[in-house]
């Protein structure tokens, strides 16, 4: 019987898939909307939107195979990077739930090889909500030169982790650490003397009937898995190796898009009973980004001025992969974004389609052609801006007759020319204007997007 369940409800999501809702004006913008991120950043992937368990929106863009010219297809399957953290604290919470963990346990208990005192201390709950003081990635010595790209074993990955440094003690502040989660992964191993991938299957991807998700690993052959790729500037190579192996229970799964919607849409009933309130609860106390969003268990907790629009989230990107999952609670809404390039601004993207789906104002951006300009002009605008208050300060960068910004300590980021001092973003949504006097001399600029107007004088 058990057997005859899982198959009708693949049989329910297929069909789901397939068929189009009926068109409606939100759907015929996003459609536009997805439309012109394809052209105007190279947006290539799926996108799936339900309703009380019901998906009312499906698009499928682009290759699956740029190079053999394959479309996509809507069961294909993706590397979903970070997502995977909020299937690792799900995994954990059950194991609470089992009795086999509990939240106060200390690495120590894992780990008694551990010397360092304020390691040995770092609790579960610490590692599930980002305040154990475990560096990201970057804080293993030449990660991304070297660690990276080797096919280490379980202890050589922990050796490496225990070898980094803590950026603060314990339970003292909050910041967003893949290791940890690596961490919690090998826990979980450990405790059931199973794989995660045998753990994954058991509580999760079977009962959920996620028949196209699991662990990803460089040598195996995945049915359905897209081919790669990477945005580099203009241009669309095929993206840089990584193994997995440094990556696990943090960044390591794979999953189709109608997968990914099982798993948004289980949180909509009582399928995790009391884990639901749990892994949705704010532990973090501090916000992980730039922005006002907390950390429960495995999930971004996106707050709105309007109750309606709070939403959990994880966003995802590795080399080859751009991709966010959100549920909205109160309007029982879930979002799937996934795409087999990197570098796309899938949080902007994903910005865009809440205010569609939620029929706010909204002007789709614009498919602009570059202008020619020449190097001695770019050169000219290169250079240190600041606003007013001094608050905010800017650099943009002149190379290889390409212009650069870079707002504080933030990753710079290509702008392009429309007209003779007009350029703009295109994995940022931002318009740069520059200023200049009678003589040509450039005196700063204006800054437009992300809801504000910023005026910016040149320093140097």
């Amino acid at each position: 019987m058990g057997r005859f369940k899982s198959l009708l409800l693949v049989m329910l999501l297929i069909g789901s898939i397939n068929s189009w809702a009926q068109p409606t004006a939100a759907g015929k913008l996003l459609h536009q909307y997805l439309l012109v991120q394809q052209k105007r950043l190279g947006f290539n992937g799926v996108v799936l939107i339900s309703k009380n368990n019901r998906i009312i929106y499906t698009e499928v863009i682009g290759r699956s195979s740029v190079e053999l010219d394959v479309p996509i297809k809507a069961n294909a399957v993706f590397k979903i990077a970070s997502i995977t953290k909020s299937i690792t604290a799900m995994l954990v919470m059950i194991a609470v739930r089992e009795g086999r963990l509990k939240l106060t346990d200390s690495l120590v208990t894992f780990f008694p090889e551990l010397k360092e005192p304020s390691w040995r201390n770092i609790t579960v709950d610490q590692l599930l909500s980002h305040r154990s003081g475990i560096p990201h990635n970057e804080g293993i010595a030449d990660y991304m030169l070297f660690k990276a790209l080797l096919p280490l074993t379980k202890q050589q990955a922990l050796a490496e982790i225990f070898k980094t440094k803590l950026v603060f003690n314990p339970g003292t502040s909050a910041k967003y650490s893949s290791p940890g989660y690596f961490l919690l992964a090998a826990i979980l191993e450990d405790n059931y003397k199973k794989s995660y991938e045998s753990i994954l299957k058991e509580k999760i991807t079977q009962p959920l009937v996620m028949n196209q998700t699991g662990v990803a690993n460089t040598r195996l052959v995945i049915p359905n898995m897209v081919s790669s790729y990477h945005l580099l500037g203009d241009s669309l190579i095929v993206a840089p190796y990584r193994d997995f192996s440094l990556m696990k229970g943090s960044g390591d799964m794979y999953a189709s898009a109608g997968d990914l919607l099982n798993w948004t849409n289980s949180f909509s009933g009582d399928q995790w009973g009391d884990i639901k309130a749990q892994v949705f609860a704010p532990h973090s106390g501090l916000p992980l980004h730039n922005n006002k969003d907390l950390y429960g268990y495995g999930w971004f907790i996106h707050n709105n001025a309007e109750p309606t629009k709070m939403a959990y989230f994880h966003g995802g990107g590795t080399y080859g992969c751009s991709a966010l999952t959100a549920l909205y609670p109160q309007k029982k809404i879930s979002i799937v974004i996934l795409s087999n390039i990197s570098t796309l601004p899938v949080n902007e993207i994903w910005a865009d389609i809440e205010k569609i789906i939620f029929n706010e104002p909204f002007k789709l951006p614009n498919k602009t052609d570059k202008v020619a300009i020449n190097a001695a002009e770019l050169n000219k605008m290169a250079g240190h801006y600041s606003t007013d208050d001094g608050k905010m300060q800017l650099d943009i960068m002149a190379n290889n007759k390409q212009l650069y910004a870079k707002l504080g300590a933030n990753p710079a980021f290509e702008i392009y020319p429309e007209s003779p001092l007009g350029f703009y973003g295109k994995k940022v949504n931002i318009k740069f204007t520059f200023k200049q006097d009678q003589e040509g001399v450039i005196t700063g600029l204006l800054a437009d997007g992300r809801g504000q107007n910023l005026s910016f004088n040149k320093i140097k």
